[in-house]
């Protein structure tokens, strides 16, 4: 998954583009894309499903 799918994932899900990022883990099911665990500065996770998955 490159930087700008996650991006356009995070700003669809309404997540603030300044928002403080630790880091991404990428949910994959049979070798595709299923969702991203966000996990933001705050220590909040937050699920984004991938669309089509």
């Amino acid at each position: 998954m490159k930087l700008s799918e996650l991006r356009a994932l995070l700003t669809a899900s309404g997540v603030k583009t300044t928002a403080g990022i630790d880091r991404f883990d990428v949910k994959r099911a049979a070798g595709v894309v299923i969702g991203v665990d966000v996990m933001f500065t705050d220590g909040t996770v937050t699920y984004l499903p991938v669309e089509g998955s």
